[in-house]
């Protein structure tokens, strides 16, 4: 059998996932758009510290389990219920794609998640023709 040396096996598990985020992004055009006018949210909070514990989590988890099998496994159920629960829908590595993280609340008082590429900093300042849904409560806005 072949032998590679380890740093191919680094580069490989790097290059997938930011390849896949990629492809994601792309795909996310697919998606139905709606908009936010002008003055339609009252309330902008940066959110891209909020994935840091789980991530680092999952990350924790993973060094620590010595076999494909039960990784395979244990990441199985974490999407699942990741899955379910509804909760964030967002990759980290679409920092590294320019991305920025926002929690809004809309004038009728609907929490949305906002992944952007422009720099909000007031509620007045959002103003998108086009912010593509990944859900009802997540949006990103590729423009």
């Amino acid at each position: 059998m072949l032998e590679w040396p380890n740093a191919y096996s680094y580069l490989i598990y790097l290059l997938l996932p930011v390849l896949f985020t990629w492809l994601s992004i792309l795909l996310s055009s697919l998606l139905g758009k709606d908009s936010f006018e002008q003055g339609s949210v009252t309330n902008i909070e940066h959110a891209n510290n909020s994935f840091l514990p789980s991530y680092l989590a999952y990350f924790f988890v993973a060094l620590s389990i010595n076999n494909w099998e039960t990784l395979a496994f244990v990441f199985g159920i974490l999407f699942i219920f990741t899955f379910l629960s509804q909760a964030l829908y967002f990759n980290p590595l679409f920092l590294l794609f320019g991305f920025e993280f926002y929690n809004i609340t809309t004038k009728n008082g609907a929490a949305i998640f906002l992944i952007s590429h422009q720099c909000y900093k007031t509620p007045a300042d959002i103003e998108i023709a086009a912010a593509h849904r990944i859900n009802n409560y997540t949006f990103i806005e590729r423009g």
